[in-house]
Parts: C-alpha cells; structure tokens; sequence
C-alpha cells in the first residue's frame, strides 16, 4: 500500500515594508505591519523615496516587485494581505495605490540584492 502525504509545507509569503523616518512615525505604520506580520514575513528597509507612507513591497525578491505607498485605510490593510497573498482582484482594487516610478523600483531591487548578499554571507 502507497503512503500519501497529506501535510503540504506552505511557505508565507515575503514583504518589505519601508522603515524609513517618515514612514515609521506615521501611525497606521503598526496597524499596517500587525496585519501583514499575521499571514506573511516582513522585512524592514532602508527608506525608498516616497515618504509618504506606509509603503509595501509585495513580491521583493522578484524581478519586477510591486511597490504600494498611502496604505492608511482597514481596507487597504485587508487589500495587501490579499494582494501578499495571491489575489488578483485585490491586486485590481490597489492599483491605484501602486508606485509606478522606475526610480523607486530600481531602489528596492537594487536593497533585496543587498540583503540578499549579506543573508548568504552569514549563512
């Protein structure tokens, strides 16, 4: 008789919040990072630019990461989760949230190849 594995290993998914000064001092800044730390792993960053947060990276390890600034609503707090976790829909509801500036992108792509240099170092 086969044996089936019935535990699947689901990975969270990874975020990037930016922890810049401004961004920080804002007070939807915890609201924002409680509710993503309940379903993904959030990374902190450098300041990115915008300042005008709270701003979100979904997907920082990927070639093209989608950056999310003015997330200050619940809804917009439900809509990252969603968006962290796959949905396109919500991902269709935030895309006016979404920074388009290719500055700002090459900032972060240019931050998770950084980290992602040093986590291999110390490892």
């Amino acid at each position: 008789m086969a044996r089936v594995k019935l535990s699947a290993v689901a990975e969270r998914p990874v975020v990037a919040m930016c922890a810049g000064k401004d961004c920080r001092k804002r007070c939807e800044f915890a609201k924002v990072r409680g509710a993503l730390e309940a379903h993904c792993d959030v990374l902190e960053m450098e300041c990115v630019g915008l300042c005008n947060g709270p701003v979100v990276v979904v997907d920082p390890d990927g070639p093209k990461p989608a950056v999310y600034s003015k997330l200050r609503s619940k809804q917009h707090r439900k809509l990252i989760v969603a968006v962290a976790e796959g949905n396109p829909r919500a991902r269709r509801e935030l895309s006016g949230r979404r920074v388009t500036k290719q500055k700002v992108a090459t900032k972060v792509s240019r931050q998770t190849k950084r980290r992602l240099v040093t986590a291999s170092r110390a490892a």
